[in-house]
């Protein structure tokens, strides 16, 4: 695949860890951290408004930046369709208009919108260009839950057609939505890679069993990579992530057993521990 945006050992600090890599047409990448951690000037670093302070950033293609920015707030919402333009492109721009949950707030000045229409609207400008890279810097996170499930779709709609984004974020339920993530702390990189590797930093899988004939459960549990340990409840088994084989077992009668909880890590146990 053709890469829209690479960074070469790029850092937005002097000191610290430097990062290299690329996002491919189509593919996503999620900006997260702290307050004051560095997402915006990440952003504003890849989009060339501000000068890496390590490496070098290239875009190879059109980019866009969600932002009202030198948007007169007497601005209605409306002018973003051209009057009587009923090409397909105008028609888009309608239906993404209602897509957006802004085909009531048409007629209102950028100034008297609520913050979630204001953040739909930065967003639209974007979604609505040809640009073949899209920054995001929080909007996201200002949609409500229906706005945002309607973003999403229209995100992974252009992402079919080759558009790429990178969004910075601090929601972390929506990292699922991208393809990989970098985590910012004190303006420097924690963490950079896919979701899953992501999740392994968080605590184990836990698979919890409870019991009355403790010891032949311990028994048939035993041989499968499990630490055992005793609970006021019964017996708790935490087990390697992949190690389910154990319950499925349990569950299928192996054993007298009551129930059984199996209980994943989190995305934001993962992101916890990186601070």
């Amino acid at each position: 695949m053709t890469e829209v945006l690479s960074l070469e050992h790029m850092a937005i600090v002097p000191s610290g860890p430097t990062l290299s890599l690329s996002v491919r047409a189509g593919h996503s990448l999620a900006i997260v951290g702290p307050s004051s951690s560095g997402k915006t000037h990440f952003l504003q670093v890849v989009a060339g408004i501000e000068k890496p302070a390590q490496g070098s950033v290239r875009i190879h293609g059109n980019f866009a930046v969600a932002s009202a920015e030198g948007v007169s707030r007497r601005t209605k919402v409306q002018s973003l369709i051209p009057r009587g333009d009923m090409t397909s492109r105008g028609l888009r721009v309608a239906e993404l208009l209602y897509k957006m949950r802004l085909g009531e707030a048409r007629f209102k000045q950028i100034g008297d919108l609520t913050p979630g229409q204001l953040a739909a609207y930065e967003l639209l400008g974007p979604l609505i260009s040809d640009s073949n890279l899209i920054l995001i810097d929080g909007q996201l996170d200002q949609l409500d839950p229906w706005a945002l499930r309607d973003a999403m779709e229209i995100i992974h709609s252009l992402q079919g057609k080759g558009v790429s984004f990178v969004a910075a974020t601090n929601r972390p339920e929506l990292l699922a939505q991208f393809d990989a993530v970098i985590v910012l702390k004190d303006k420097q990189v924690r963490f950079a890679g896919s979701i899953e590797d992501l999740k392994r930093l968080g605590p184990s899988h836990t698979v919890q069993v409870t019991t009355e004939h403790q010891q032949g459960v311990r028994a048939l549990v035993a041989p499968f990579q499990v630490n055992v340990s005793q609970t006021p409840d019964g017996i708790q088994f935490d087990t390697p992530e992949g190690q389910q084989l154990a319950a499925k077992l349990l569950l299928e009668g192996y054993g007298d057993i009551q129930f059984v909880i199996s209980r994943p890590s989190t995305l934001e146990e993962a992101l916890l521990s990186l601070f």
